[in-house]
């Protein structure tokens, strides 16, 4: 009985095994590209600032090192334990720390001391803390800020859901869990299927119909249970997926990567061009310019960290478009898309592909098998002919329970990332309903675009019953906002009481910087999002 138990285990381990290297080699890939994507963002970021703003390329590099440092790092990180709020902090902390390195070069030269170079360290202090409230970069920081959270966030949601469907079929976990239903009826089935005939002395391959029905029975619970919300987390992946592919700008992490470079350049030239108003309102934040003789550590001559200098130094590597589609082209194939969707209730006929309905083991003899082929639904089984019918065949364990809450938990977090509500409805109906085989199909993009060596600088703005729909910490809330600083003014400055008006906020920043060496062109212009090409029609057999 052993020897029967552990060949079934095997051959269910080897179904599911496939499926779990598939989940996992698409979160690989695109959690692979997404890395190299922010390293060639940082790159550009730093081409665009030392072309054309030469005066604060030192201070801007160190400071950018550290922002996209932590963007790489949350690539990686577990959306259930990331605060949302900590990219939206990291994008809100850049424009602070860049603002004293940018008013300096819109200072008033009459406040500036003979030699000086640097502003005070408690004048910093101030201007990096009221930076909030003066707002000099325009709202380009707050709405980026949302942009990195929303998109950062669908992305490290979908890769740690391929991540998880893969941890629930592989085959140390899928054992605890998956086969055994109905045990005893089972290993006496397959012990039927698979020895009596070697008893008989008949060296004949089970039938094709026989081994159907008993695998079906094998695994009625797991097909009960576990194939609707199965389904239904693979219908959310497919959405988000199809979201990301078709350019759907909230989702779109390519799309603001490529873009990243042109935002923080407009803000940067945003707050250039307004030098007047920015000093009114920060005579009254902060007093009047505050100078240090002395270079400080954010010195425009300033060496850029060993960091900053391999980045710049080093040709970026490229990634073959042609590899990365070659990599994900499988998960294209409509074939492939049914065996992992149908990974409960079409695992019998994966199983019994290789068997005959003639001249094979019926279970009693060499012959035909004449019985029924019942279907994969728990209603068919009380009709198979190889069990008999038990309510306990319905019975579900705290194992396969847990599975059906965590199945459910990702599919609404994934759904979490879709703007759309009326698709997280749909995909609850379609799962209440129940479960059954199929297959879809959807367009791809050709290709994945590569341009680091582009002549331009392009950019663009850019189911079942009780289904859990708690949100991940790390979930995106669409209308959350961005908290300013509201403390009082630095004591002892000596300044008005009432603050200046503040000047209407244009939505971009397209006139010539003048305050700074202009060394090279620089174009903003519009770019579609093509992420997910492969990876993400590749990604809808989930």
């Amino acid at each position: 009985m052993d020897m029967v138990d552990n060949e079934y285990k095997r051959h269910l381990a080897g179904q599911a095994g496939y499926v779990y290297d598939l989940l996992n080699s698409t979160a690989h890939h695109l959690q692979e590209h997404m890395t190299h994507m922010i390293r060639k963002s940082k790159n550009k970021t730093i081409r665009v600032i030392a072309d054309v703003y030469v005066s604060i390329e030192g201070p801007a590099t160190g400071l950018l090192d550290v922002f996209y440092g932590r963007l790489s790092r949350y690539v990686h990180e577990d959306p259930e334990t990331t605060p949302v709020a900590s990219l939206e902090e990291a994008t809100s902390r850049l424009f602070s720390d860049l603002f004293p390195v940018v008013y300096r070069t819109v200072a008033a030269a009459a406040d500036r001391l003979d030699g000086a170079t640097e502003f005070d360290e408690d004048y910093v202090q101030c201007l990096v803390g009221k930076s909030a409230d003066i707002r000099p970069f325009g709202d380009v920081p707050s709405t980026l800020a949302k942009d990195i959270s929303r998109t950062f966030t669908a992305t490290n949601v979908l890769v740690h859901a391929l991540r998880y469907g893969g941890q629930l079929v592989d085959d140390e976990h899928s054992r605890s869990w998956l086969g055994y239903g109905n045990r005893d009826q089972c290993t006496a089935a397959l012990t039927r299927m698979r020895q009596c005939s070697w008893c008989d002395g008949k060296d004949a391959k089970p039938c094709h119909g026989l081994c159907v029905n008993v695998i079906r029975g094998c695994l009625a619970r797991e097909t009960a249970h576990l194939d609707a919300p199965w389904t239904g987390y693979y219908e959310a992946v497919d959405r988000l997926v199809s979201a990301i592919n078709n350019g759907q700008s909230s989702v779109c992490l390519e799309d603001l990567l490529r873009s990243l470079h042109s935002r923080i350049s407009e803000a940067i030239m945003y707050a250039m061009n307004r030098g007047s108003e920015i000093q009114s309102n920060v005579k009254y934040f902060c007093g009047p310019a505050k100078w240090n003789a002395r270079t400080s550590a954010v010195s425009s001559e300033a060496p850029k960290t060993p960091e900053s200098q391999e980045v710049w130094n080093v040709e970026e590597e490229d990634l073959s478009s042609a590899l990365l589609t070659s990599k994900l082209s499988k998960f294209s194939d409509p074939e492939t898309m049914v065996r992992v969707r149908g990974l409960f209730s079409g695992m019998a006929q994966s199983l019994c592909a290789n068997y005959t309905s003639s001249e094979c083991w019926n279970g009693r003899s060499v012959g035909e098998y004449t019985d029924n082929v019942v279907g994969p639904l728990l209603s068919a089984q009380m009709y198979n002919p190889e069990f008999d019918w038990t309510s306990s065949i319905n019975t579900q364990d705290n194992a396969v329970a847990e599975v059906i809450d965590k199945l459910r938990h990702i599919r609404q977090t994934v759904l979490n990332q879709l703007t759309a509500g009326p698709q997280s409805d749909s995909l609850m109906a379609d799962e209440a309903e129940g479960s059954g085989e199929g297959s879809g199909d959807g367009s791809s993009r050709t290709g994945w675009r590569d341009d680091d060596n582009a002549d331009e600088y392009s950019s663009g703005y850019g189911s079942g019953e009780n289904p859990i729909t708690t949100q991940l910490p790390g979930a995106v809330d669409p209308n959350g906002g961005q908290p300013t600083d509201n403390s009082a003014p630095s004591p002892g400055t000596g300044v008005n009481t009432d603050p200046p008006t503040k000047a209407k906020d244009p939505s971009s920043a397209a006139a010539a910087v003048t305050p700074t060496r202009v060394s090279a062109a620089f174009l903003i212009t519009a770019a579609a999002c093509s992420l997910a090409a492969p990876v993400t029609r590749i990604l809808l057999l989930f």
